[in-house]
């Protein structure tokens, strides 16, 4: 039950941005373009993160390495748009990841590093019960900036952050950031897809 309530008003919130967002993109394109566009390329720092089980790696070298590359952001004490962007990468995590031919490391960064510690970080993450391919991560606050200055992730108001989703290839070093819209998680799908041809 605190799971409903805790995302009933970010998922209302986000349905009405996708409900407008899809009125404007069908206008503009076709509905099966819509996952494609706006996927802008995003320079990921390597910057070092520890997960919720306190392991420390590289975001692009060891995360990554040669593998693809889900990101997006969190902080365990949300109460906005967190359960939307956890509940689309519960999903990837559950049905999108592992039909993928290759394999997928799904990684959620918080913006809070003051705050988020990684026992903090695995409390948060039981809720979602993520199987080993999703890290729940944290790192140094000047690390977490990089990567959310090269994401274009606004975050200067912490309650209504952005909601951002980061697609890659680790073999190529290719990220770039996928729209969020009705079709995010078939847009996802199809860029890991594209990827692991």
């Amino acid at each position: 039950m605190k799971r409903i309530a805790s995302i009933a008003l970010p998922l209302a919130l986000l349905l009405a941005l996708l409900a407008s967002t899809a009125i404007v993109a069908s206008r503009v394109a076709p509905s099966s373009q819509v996952a494609t566009l706006a996927r802008e390329p995003v320079d990921l720092p390597d910057v070092r993160l520890t997960d919720q089980h306190r392991h420390e790696a590289a975001l692009v070298s060891e995360l990554a390495g040669n593998d693809l590359l889900v990101v997006t952001f969190n902080y365990t004490s949300c109460q906005s748009i967190c359960g939307v962007g956890n509940a689309i990468m519960q999903e990837l995590d559950r049905t999108v990841a592992p039909r993928v031919r290759r394999p997928v490391r799904l990684v959620s960064i918080t913006i809070n590093p003051a705050v988020d510690t990684p026992d903090m970080l695995a409390e948060a993450a039981r809720e979602w019960a993520p199987s080993a391919r999703w890290l729940w991560t944290t790192g140094a606050a000047g690390d977490i900036d990089k990567v959310l200055r090269q994401a274009n992730a606004r975050t200067a108001d912490i309650e209504l952050h952005e909601l951002v989703f980061i697609v890659g290839d680790g073999m190529r070093k290719d990220f770039r950031r996928v729209p969020v819209n009705e079709a995010t998680v078939s847009g996802i799908a199809a860029a890991l897809d594209g990827y692991g041809s």
